[in-house]
């Protein structure tokens, strides 16, 4: 697939099929906006269509494009996926705290969806998943291993082309919400930096790191022969820790003489430790192209990364039996450590012959994560425990290999007849090593005195997640694929477009089949109708299938933050088919969408698009299986009681229904120089419309599989709504952006209604100044959440000294992001 990005001439009517949401708010020099302003909609785009170069206002399917220009200049947004979540109303992203990778790696999805129902291009071709696991509650993840974008430099995009469709016909597994495709810049000279400083708004956590962020991007592009090139682009970011707590309640210390110990009187309660993760990273890119001769073409491309992460857990206190008094005498908050190195490397040759277009690719990407705990400890050692310990390691690799063609066929209609057809190889592999035996080891230490003689210490590195030698996952496997893609114009009007895929998996997948049916018709040059209806897919991840792991953590069961040592379990392993798991088969989709798009003049553009996805054995991770049934259960199987067990399986159906609107209106103010408003709007509900019936095993138990608070993660967790208003002046050398988005309520659902929480609808105000000072020289300065604005507090009692705010709340609870930035251009 050709990915370079091309002007279209300006033709005398423009439907629009979907605003390119990047005037959204941003900061640019007056030139660059009013640029974007006129030309996006005639931008060249190759997602979603193969073989005849269509522009977005032409596309057949709602797509947005997002110039790169406008990623580098948006505040707090370091973070590729924060991006896209502040300018594309469906994209919904989280902010997890206190979650191990999860805050690293964090969450996101398109149309309700989550990330693994997203498939990440990256100049047309796919981008590897990470080796991180997504194991957040109330999220739908659903233990998958997402791409990680965040691991791409902003500095080396051009612009992001997202297509909001279902496209497995065209692309293969995962594409059911839509499809992200990366397009890094092809420039041969010149470059481009940026420096971005910023801290949160204070807040009264002791003293505590409040997110201060330093981040350098660059780029460089150098000529090769031929109107070749070769663009170089470098990123750095230093993030401290951001912390939100609060004091903890109840006693720290044993009781001296039957009297509150002295030091409870001094004791700082402001221990909670999660929050925004301290990251240090380096992302590098390379973009190239050498064309020998007129025919053909060969180009390469690549990322490499390196990421350290530090994420702070829950307090474990000085009188609790996992804490060792010689090595923790105040006790200690946990860190979840993570190391990780990844990289992705791209080549092929782009042929013209015989009026065929030809493109052979091969890619391979490898994520690699150290895991491990620090200022921790496993208290069945005793006082010999390690305070640190490296706990697991965990591998993704993905050899992609790709035999693309295109022409067209004069077949005597309005247009030629666009045919496509393709071969896919993939080969994916994900292995799971583990660590230090001594992380959860059962060291037997019993306390020989004080206020716990007698007890038995507890097991297992505090704050950790642990995969013990019976838990290592080594899984392969490969698939096969072949599409046929066509386009046809009946008349100059009206487009229709077919896809059909067949694919092989040789694992417990097997065999799948997709299709898909496009129409657009131009009722007048300014209106037009659209509409897709389509088949799709998405193999079990191989993480869902291979990954087990143990950990200590604090969960809100009945209303009640309670200490928890839980087990994922693999859905072959005996602990879990006893339990009843079983091979897990792929995910089916159904998408039905239907759109207008409305262009009365060059100044004024608005589309809507109304989709359904129906998603049928949808993969979701069981609630925890746990109590005397279970118990009787294990004991009968051969296993310890007082487990409680989690695993995946295809738990539900699913049907999400919602509506995408998106417009802007250009002012020209003459002298006063010109006004962008712009509108992005997303309506989004998902239902639960089958529950899979409990397994044999657990038939008559009286247990739920999954149960009312895994539902709620599902249904209720993301906002209904999400509504982004923005306006962009810009006059002189000043520009002036602000942007207002409204999040709707959420809902976080526990097994025990009593329990349920409510969180109300919050607006957040972003403000950007940028001046011009010379000519390639931005200064700018800005807030996002310029007003401070914290979610609802939460109502469930807590002792622990955990945030006040919802732990689902779409916009995070950190507060305001102050920062300024000095771009220049050369």
């Amino acid at each position: 697939m050709n990915t370079r990005t091309h002007r279209a001439p300006h033709r005398g009517h423009r439907p629009l099929h979907a605003l390119a949401l990047a005037a959204i708010a941003t900061s640019a020099s007056a030139a660059d906006t009013t640029s974007t302003a006129a030309n996006l909609l005639d931008v060249v785009v190759t997602t979603g269509s193969r073989g005849y170069p269509r522009t977005v206002a032409d596309s057949p399917t709602p797509i947005d494009v997002i110039g790169g220009d406008q990623l580098e200049k948006l505040g707090a947004n370091t973070a590729l996926r924060d991006a896209l979540a502040q300018l594309l109303p469906s994209f919904q992203t989280t902010t997890q705290a206190s979650l191990s990778a999860d805050s690293i790696a964090r969450p996101a999805g398109l149309r309700g969806l989550s990330g693994a129902h997203v498939l990440v291009l990256v100049n047309g071709k796919r981008r590897h998943n990470s080796a991180v696991v997504s194991l957040a509650p109330n999220n739908q993840s659903n233990g998958s291993n997402p791409v990680d974008i965040d691991l791409i430099p902003v500095s080396a995009i051009d612009h992001i082309e997202v297509l909001r469709d279902g496209a497995a016909a065209q692309y293969g597994s995962d594409a059911i919400a839509g499809v992200i495709n990366i397009v890094l810049k092809s420039r041969g000279s010149g470059g481009s930096s940026t420096t971005t400083l910023g801290t949160r708004h204070h807040f009264d956590n002791g003293g505590q790191d409040n997110g201060g962020t330093v981040q350098q991007t660059l780029d460089w592009g150098v000529a090769l022969p031929r109107q070749g090139f070769l663009n170089l682009a470098l990123d750095g970011k230093l993030q401290q820790a951001t912390v939100r707590n609060t004091d903890a309640t109840g006693a720290f210390y044993a009781p001296v003489g039957g009297q509150p110990d002295p030091r409870e009187a001094t004791v700082n309660k402001k221990v909670f430790a999660g929050g925004l993760p301290e990251i240090h990273v380096l992302n590098a890119s390379y973009n190239a192209e050498a064309p020998l001769d007129d025919a053909l073409n060969l180009y390469s491309f690549g990322t490499a990364s390196a990421r350290q992460g530090r994420v702070g857990q829950n307090f474990r206190r000085p009188n609790a039996t996992n804490i060792i008094p010689s090595l923790y005498p105040d006790g200690t908050a946990p860190v979840y450590t993570l190391d990780e190195r990844d990289f992705q490397v791209a080549g092929g040759a782009r042929l013209t012959q015989a009026g065929w277009n030809w493109d052979l690719s091969s890619t391979y990407g490898r994520d690699s994560v150290a895991n491990g705990s620090d200022h921790t400890l496993n208290a069945s050692l005793g006082p010999s425990s390690p305070t640190r310990f490296d706990t697991f390691s965990s591998t993704f690799s993905q050899w992609t290999n790709n035999l693309d063609a295109t022409r067209a066929y004069e077949v005597g209609l309005a247009r030629p007849l666009q045919a496509s057809w393709g071969l896919e190889h993939r080969q994916e592999s994900y292995d799971t090593v583990s660590g230090d035996p001594r992380s959860y080891q059962f060291g037997g230490y019993v306390f020989p005195s004080g206020p716990l003689a007698g007890k038995l210490a507890a097991t297992g590195a505090q704050g950790a997640i642990t995969v013990t030698p019976g838990d290592e996952a080594h899984l392969r496997r490969n698939s096969y694929a072949a599409y046929l893609d066509l386009g046809l114009n009946p008349t100059r009007s009206w487009f229709v477009g077919l896809a059909g895929r067949a694919e092989h998996y040789d694992d417990g997948a097997g065999n799948t089949t997709s299709g898909k049916l496009t129409t657009r018709y131009e009722l007048t040059p300014a209106l037009s109708l659209r509409a897709t209806a389509s088949n799709g897919f998405r193999a079990p991840a191989l993480t869902q299938s291979g990954f087990a792991q143990t950990s200590n953590q604090y969960n809100i069961v009945n209303g009640v933050s309670q200490f928890v040592q839980s087990k994922s379990v693999q859905v072959g392993s005996a602990l879990g088919q006893a339990l009843g798991a079983s091979t897990l088969k792929p995910e089916k989709s159904r998408n039905l969408s239907l759109g207008l798009s409305f262009s009365p003049s060059r100044q004024a553009n608005l589309s809507v698009d109304a989709y359904r996805i129906s998603l049928s054995n949808r993969i979701a991770q069981t609630g925890f299986l746990q109590g005397a049934a279970v118990d009787a259960l294990l004991l009968k199987n051969g296993f310890q009681s007082g487990q409680s067990i989690k695993y995946f399986a295809n738990a539900i159906d699913t049907r999400t229904t919602g509506v995408d609107i998106v417009g802007d209106y250009t002012q020209d103010l003459a002298e006063a120089g010109q006004l962008r408003w712009t509108l992005g709007y997303n309506y989004n509900k998902t239902e639960i419309t089958h529950i899979r019936d409990n397994p044999a095993q657990l038939a008559g138990l009286g247990l739920t599989l999954f149960d009312r608070a895994a539902q709620g993660a599902i249904t209720h967790s993301n906002p209904r709504s999400k509504l982004i208003l923005g306006a962009n002046w810009q006059v002189a050398d000043w520009t002036v952006s602000l942007r207002e988005t409204r999040y709707d309520k959420v809902q976080l659902l526990n097994v025990n209604p009593l329990y349920d929480q409510a969180y109300a609808a919050r607006w957040l105000t972003d403000l950007d100044l940028g001046w011009r000072l010379r000519a390639g020289t931005t200064l700018s300065i800005g807030a996002n959440n310029l007003f401070n604005t914290y979610p609802s507090r939460n109502t469930v009692a807590d002792i622990n000294g955990f945030p006040p705010y919802s732990s689902i709340s779409p916009f995070g609870f950190y507060g305001a992001f102050y920062y300024t930035r000095l771009n220049l251009t050369f």
